[in-house]
């Protein structure tokens, strides 16, 4: 694969993340232990937004 490819596959696992401090999102700890996710590791994300914080 060249770089720049993706290849999407059915490891395509959907989950909810909260935006943090600093505009971090936090990749549950299951989700990190079944792909062997590290830190450092580069991952390709998707954003869908779910639900927006209502501002006062």
């Amino acid at each position: 694969m060249a770089m720049g490819e993706v290849t999407v596959k059915e490891e395509d696992v959907p989950f909810f993340a909260e935006v943090t401090a600093g505009g971090r999102i936090t990749i549950p700890e299951e989700i990190r232990k079944i792909f062997d996710i590290k830190d450092g590791d580069y991952l390709l994300c998707r954003i869908k937004i779910v639900k927006r914080r209502s501002r006062d």
